[in-house]
């Protein structure tokens, strides 16, 4: 069978539609939106925030700090800055990296000289040892004093909406990532009921040859014969180039193994997706040259036919 034409399968690319999906994700921050809006009328008191932010009851203390910033306007880049600062100029540190948020976290509860600084700083503002140091505006929305604010914060919409913006849950962008994978296996799963009920196949398993974990293995990592490897990009970014890199180099290795057992070859299929790929056409291309066959969501039907070609004895 012919493999279908990079022009065919960079026009076809698009986003993920898949509804059912979309909803659970925003129906996820269900659970937290509830808890934020039977706690928030004890942010404005030290000790009880000092609580929220340590126990570990509905939610581990990493998640009601992520939620906690957020609604205060403070994101997770500027705690950072405003961590590194507190540890540079109070604590005399010699500066190497920063924390990263479950750094912090864990900080919070470990060390009660640093979490009680935290905490001026989120009640009280410029008026607390680090507030005296921070610009304004990142403290534009630090109103845990003012009623109006805490009523707000009672709103379970209005908390909704600023934990979904500011995707508490995980980024989306990464759970739909992963989801792809759950939709080629799907479509795997179809083929097995209609076609051919002795498909196997095996995931997220570290195949020998690269040394590394491959996303879909037909029909096992001991006797693949098509190797499926998916990625989905929103957005455009240095991290395509990288992938390019390491699928090309993949599929060097495979047809040197090819060419030495000729009678057990091995199939490379790439699944891209999302018009972040379109934006990186030269990474896409190349990605194209390193695959036996390429495919997207538009496309699925293309593996149907491959499974047909290439897996006739299963």
């Amino acid at each position: 069978m012919e493999k279908l034409s990079f022009e065919i399968w960079k026009n076809t690319m698009s986003f993920v539609i898949d509804d059912e999906f979309d909803n659970s994700f925003l129906l996820s921050i269900e659970p937290l939106t509830k808890f934020i809006n039977e706690n928030c009328h004890k942010f404005s008191n030290p000790e009880s925030l000092s609580e929220f932010l340590t126990t570990n009851d509905k939610f581990p203390p990493i998640i009601k700090l992520k939620a906690f910033i957020s609604l205060i306007g403070l994101s997770e880049e500027r705690l950072k800055r405003v961590v590194s600062l507190v540890r540079y100029r109070f604590y005399n540190e010699v500066f190497k990296s920063e924390w990263d948020i479950k750094k912090i976290s864990s900080t919070i509860k470990s060390d009660s000289i640093f979490k009680n600084n935290l905490i001026d700083f989120f009640i009280d503002g410029r008026n607390s040892i680090i507030g005296s140091e921070i610009p304004l505006y990142y403290m534009r929305n630090f109103k845990l004093t003012n009623q109006e604010f805490i009523n707000d914060l009672k709103n379970h919409k209005y908390v909704e909406r600023i934990l979904n913006d500011n995707e508490i849950q995980g980024k989306y962008s990464n759970r739909i990532g992963t989801h792809v994978e759950k939709i080629i296996q799907k479509k795997l799963d179809s083929y097995k009921a209609s076609v051919n009920k002795n498909l196997t196949y095996e995931i997220q398993k570290e195949f020998p040859l690269f040394n590394k974990n491959i996303d879909i293995l037909i029909p096992n990592v001991n006797s693949p014969i098509i190797l499926i490897e998916s990625s989905y990009n929103i957005t455009t970014g240095s991290g395509q180039s990288k992938r390019a890199d390491q699928l090309v180099e993949l599929y060097s290795i495979l047809m040197k193994h090819n060419a030495n057992h000729r009678n057990n070859k091995i199939l490379m299929l790439n699944y891209c997706d999302g018009f972040g790929w379109v934006g990186r056409q030269n990474d896409l291309h190349r990605i194209y040259d390193a695959s036996d066959f390429v495919f997207n969501q538009k496309n699925l039907h293309i593996l149907d036919n491959i499974l047909d070609n290439y897996l006739p004895k299963l």
